[in-house]
């Protein structure tokens, strides 16, 4: 054999080789985006469907019900596509979409009270992730900027109302063991809350919230030192209800 053939030969295993590079490189690569994006999709699947179990029957509005179940959909059918023989993605479909079809069908959400600051903390941090959702669709054209700012608007009321109701709670609480000038305290918040979003519809709970804070300043009048300052814990939640919007910038799904 030539030296010439020799040669030709080396080049030709030399180009087989880095053809064999570059494909592995592109599979290798392939194999990542499709793992992350599984990764993704899983991710945002568990949150929605966490907040089907956090959120009370009746408590979000029907738009945003229908968001929530249309993402799960969405979740699923990306899924299904991915790991075309894994059956439960198939039912999921299936199941979310004769879901989403009877709430199309339901009024709209009543007024739902909660019963513990934990639960109201705990809505509160799925509504953040809901309306960071809701802002990348937005972004990505799958939703209107105007349906954004409508769905926003409504996360936005929802959250109001949780924050005054753990005031409420919190107020409560400590009215029960005795601690009034905390328990005022709390409502106070509460108060400011309302009349910081200068929205009518809350004139009457404002009221509301004047004469219990009148009561309990008369109660304090008469026994100014009847109790200590507020505890440590309570200061944590002095802007509970403070519109915080660092965490509409959080990247939280793909």
């Amino acid at each position: 054999m030539s030296s010439l053939s020799i040669a030709f030969i080396i080049v030709g295993l030399l180009i087989v080789l880095i053809g064999y590079a570059f494909i592995y490189q592109a599979l290798e690569k392939r194999r990542k985006q499709r793992q992350r994006l599984m990764a993704a999709l899983k991710y945002r699947q568990r949150s929605f469907k966490r907040m089907l179990v956090s959120f009370p029957a009746g408590f979000l509005p029907k738009d945003l019900n229908l968001v929530v179940y249309q993402a799960l959909i969405e979740a699923a059918e990306q899924l299904r596509r991915l790991e075309p023989k894994e059956r439960a993605h198939k039912e999921e479909v299936a199941l979310y979409s004769r879901e989403l079809e009877n709430i199309r069908q339901q009024d709209n959400s009543e007024t739902v009270r909660l019963e513990t600051v934990e639960q109201v903390v705990d809505l509160r941090r799925q509504l953040q992730d809901l309306n960071q959702y809701i802002a990348q669709q937005a972004e990505r054209g799958t939703i209107t900027k105007a349906q954004a700012q409508i769905h926003g608007a409504q996360i936005k009321r929802l959250i109001l109302r949780i924050s005054v109701d753990a005031y409420v709670l919190s107020a409560r609480q400590a009215g029960d063991i005795g601690k009034v000038r905390l328990a005022l305290h709390y409502y106070n918040l509460a108060r400011k809350l309302l009349v910081r979003d200068n929205v009518r519809a809350h004139q009457q709970q404002i009221q509301q919230f004047d004469e219990v804070i009148k009561q309990l300043e008369e109660q304090l009048a008469r026994d100014p030192t009847g109790e200590d300052a507020e505890p440590f814990e309570s200061k944590e939640w002095e802007t509970f209800g403070e519109e915080d919007e660092s965490w509409k910038k959080k990247q939280l799904y793909d």
